[in-house]
């Protein structure tokens, strides 16, 4: 059976299932190397007690040091090379007179026998174009009229082949360019690996050289050629160059990373019981990587002993953090622990910083204030509230810095610049209204920046830096935009700023509402104003009441002329039957449901529109229809809404204030004690029909509610004192 998104929302299993994939998430972002009670960065002081060496380690090598050497080590090892077995020699002139045989019996053939097509195809090994095979042919032809065909391009060439070719090969030729390498020697290595030899790239021919080389031969062989004899000649004897020294690419990386991983990763020896550093000392460059390479050793002789102890650790040190935030959430925020949408948004804007923390360890040189978590505070507020923004801010803040290694002056001006970005955004309902938040997100950067620099005396290159990176986070904060969309369509939430835009008055369904059916526009105002009252009176979000109150009723504007407060004595429910009236006024809600969605309203806002009525019945109807058909035979179904009934505590003020309203505005003379009376008629109506299951409204609630609206009422309906003169 499916679950309904209801459970899914609020089951306690998946709640826990939730906090433990987090905690198992965060815990394996803390890097071990990192984890340490000992908090050190190069220019601050050693508080602690002097530190002694409880065993001997190696004092390790900068990073940046170390795979410099690593690649120096690489570097030095010799480019592997393979030599193949020489051929024989004999298939050098051989081929060449044979191609002078055939060409011979070929040329030889009667004008009528002769093909041209024959001597190309023979020729095509060779890739000549048809000029070149036409200069070879004529040159053929011309010799063999002459009777002079030793002295033929052919022939002449397989004498000169042999020699030039094996004197090539002698010495060595390449398979890849020598532009490729950088030294100035190699390694022949024998196929049994027992034999290698040291050569000079100076001593071989690439493919490239041998070509040129080829063509130096072929001038001195030749007196004076042409230079289509000369290419000719070249593409003829160029498929004999064929390499014989193979670069092993594979063993030659081989023996690259097997040097790299001789290089010792330590440059020095702490004896045990040798001093590392004292208290009050400032910690220099050397200390910290001694410091460093005490930790990494202590982690290594510990684990894996210690490897489930260290684990416990870090979940022990997750559950401190986050304790205060959750036990906020528990007790002053109900309804976001209930939540498990909202969780696992919480969850997985916190998660995705703090991974951006984690992968920013993985480069040498790069800032922490990169990551914008100044995002994230402005998300968390805009999302729910200040105070949970402020309570999420310190706690990814504290997350992040023990990331680090417990790197506190970046925890601490993470939370000083996000609480600026959080209280500036408290006041946004609108989306251009975040310039002011971003900025100050970057000035309680650089303060703090500044001031940890300051401290402990760093460059004006390192201050600069971390403002630079600071300020591209900063930046970054601008996503806001982006991101709240994806949100709210992923988790189906609505903010105030989306509010704030929908509670325009000139929205396009609003002015439509005012046109076609200006009585439901009227009714709609004063019960927006009841609502957003009596919300703010219970605690509950005024302003979704003030916006859903505006959409309750645009289901109205299609039939505008069938709804009472919209007809001008001229009442169309006269002529028809008493179901057909009620089947006209319940349908106001899917209509309305389907305009709403027409023009993209939220959900949250389009649930006011079925909910404001829930499953109560439309009594008047059903007591007309009652006078003239039988109780047996009548269905209250058929005048009954559709539902749900309120799910929320907005959406059950509005129904309150929808009936209220409707019911004062009939009263001829209202009075607050009439006013009163009405009030508890509606509440008392809502509670017998069980409309208020499934909502979080309390008794308690109710009776200020009916404080609200009376006051509210009795404001509106006040009588002013005529003016001198005045007649009407």
């Amino acid at each position: 059976m499916a679950l309904s998104k209801q459970f899914i929302r609020e089951s306690k299993s998946i709640r826990i299932g939730l906090f433990v994939a987090f905690l198992v998430s965060v815990a394996a972002l803390f890097p071990r190397s990192k984890i340490s009670t000992l908090n050190f960065e190069v220019g601050t002081t050693w508080y602690h007690q002097d530190l002694v060496a409880p065993f001997a380690f190696a004092i390790q090598k900068n990073k940046a040091d170390y795979e410099r050497e690593q690649e120096k080590a690489r570097q030095s090892v010799l480019p592997v090379f393979r030599r193949e077995r020489e051929p024989s020699s004999v298939a050098y002139p051989n081929f060449f007179r044979s191609l002078a045989e055939s060409l011979t019996v070929l040329l030889s053939k009667p004008t009528s026998d002769f093909r041209p097509t024959d001597t190309f195809a023979l020729l095509s090994s060779f890739g000549l174009d048809e000029k070149e095979q036409r200069l070879l042919l004529a040159d053929f032809d011309t010799c063999l009229i002459r009777n002079a065909v030793q002295k033929s391009l052919l022939l002449t060439l397989s004498q000169f082949l042999q020699p030039s070719v094996e004197l090539l090969r002698l010495d060595g030729i390449l398979d890849v360019p020598k532009s490729s390498f950088s030294g100035t020697e190699f390694l022949i290595r024998s196929q049994n690996e027992r034999e290698e030899k040291v050569l000079k790239f100076s001593t071989v021919r690439d493919s490239a050289e041998c070509y040129t080389t080829l063509r130096e031969l072929l001038l001195q062989r030749f007196q004076s050629p042409t230079n289509d004899t000369l290419q000719l000649a070249l593409k003829l004897i160029s498929p004999f160059l064929r390499p014989n020294i193979f670069y092993d690419e594979a063993q030659t990386h081989e023996d690259r990373e097997r040097a790299a991983a001789q290089v010792p990763i330590g440059e020095g020896i702490v004896r045990q019981n040798e001093k590392i550093i004292s208290r009050g000392e400032v910690i220099t460059p050397d200390l910290k990587r001694k410091l460093d390479s005490f930790i990494q050793a202590k982690m290594e002789r510990e684990m894996p002993a210690g490897a489930l102890q260290l684990y416990i650790g870090k979940i022990l040190i997750i559950l401190i953090i986050i304790g205060v935030f959750t036990s906020y959430l528990y007790i002053a925020r109900p309804k976001i622990w209930r939540d498990n949408a909202m969780l696992l948004l919480l969850f997985s804007i916190t998660l995705v910083e703090l991974v951006a923390v984690w992968y920013s360890l993985q480069f040498e040189n790069l800032s922490p204030y990169i990551v914008p978590i100044g995002l994230a505070s402005i998300l968390f507020t805009v999302i729910f509230d200040s105070r949970v923004g402020f309570f999420a801010t310190v706690t990814v803040a504290l997350l992040a810095g023990t990331i680090r290694g417990n790197d506190f002056p970046f925890a601490l001006a993470t939370i000083f610049a996000g609480s600026l970005g959080v209280f500036a955004t408290r006041g946004i309902r609108k989306r251009s209204q975040v310039f002011a938040p971003v900025l100050l997100v970057f000035v309680g950067y650089a303060v703090s920046i500044l001031a940890f620099n300051f401290s402990r005396l760093a460059s004006l290159n390192e201050i600069l830096n971390d403002l630079q990176y600071a300020a591209i986070s900063s930046l970054l904060c601008f996503l806001v935009y982006p991101i709240l969309l994806l949100i709210e369509k992923v988790f189906g939430i609505t903010t105030d700023m989306t509010l704030m835009e929908l509670s325009d008055l000139n929205h396009p369904l609003l002015r439509e509402m005012a046109t076609k059916a200006p009585g439901t526009y009227a009714h709609t105002m004063q019960v927006s104003l009841l609502a957003e009252e009596a919300a703010t009176a219970i605690g509950a979000n005024p302003l979704l009441c003030r916006v859903g109150a505006y959409f309750h009723d645009i289901g109205k504007t299609a039939e505008a002329e069938y709804f009472t407060e919209n007809q001008n004595g001229n009442n169309l429910h006269e002529h028809l039957q008493a179901v057909t009236s009620g089947r006209i006024i319940a349908d106001h809600v899917k209509r309305g449901l389907s305009i709403g969605r027409q023009h993209r309203l939220p959900e949250e806002v389009l649930d006011f529109i079925p909910e404001h009525h829930g499953t109560t019945v439309i009594h008047f109807f059903y007591d007309k229809a009652l006078k003239t058909i039988p109780p047996d035979k009548l269905n209250i179904d058929d005048f009954r809404y559709p539902g749900p009934k309120p799910r929320r505590k907005e959406t059950a003020i509005v129904m309150l204030a929808d009936g209220v309203e409707a019911s004062v505005r009939s009263l001829t003379n209202p009075t607050e004690e009439t006013i009163s009376q009405i009030i508890d008629v509606v509440i008392r109506k809502r509670l017998d029909e069980n409309q208020f299951n499934e909502s979080d409204l309390t008794f308690s609630d109710l009776e200020r509610i009916k404080q609200s609206f009376i006051k509210t009422l009795v404001a509106n309906k006040h009588k002013r004192i005529k003016y001198p003169g005045q007649k009407i």
